[in-house]
């Protein structure tokens, strides 16, 4: 038996703060094969981090950062590219 355990959630939407992934077509997270990945690449079973457990592994410890005012801001991360909900407004 052949199980798969992948360390990131799949990339299913573009990428426009960094990462250059323009369109979701392109991501075979999106792709029909995708739905049975196991099955496409002969493994057993295929599981991945949810994006809830990615955030918690980066964010272990780390609750604020020094601003030069000595003020304190949350850490965050974008996680637009696997949820699809972009931090700022897109405007084309």
């Amino acid at each position: 038996m052949v199980h798969i355990r992948v360390a990131s959630p799949p990339i299913k939407f573009p990428c426009y703060m960094g990462i250059n992934i323009p369109t979701k077509e392109e991501l075979i997270a999106n792709k029909p094969e995708f739905k049975d990945i196991a099955g496409y690449i002969g493994a057993d079973s295929v599981e991945y981090l949810t994006v809830e457990g990615l955030v918690s592994a980066v964010r272990e410890g780390i609750t604020s950062f020094q601003q030069k005012n000595n003020s304190r801001k949350s850490v965050g991360y974008c996680t637009a590219c696997l949820t699809g909900k972009y931090p700022v407004e897109l405007e084309w």
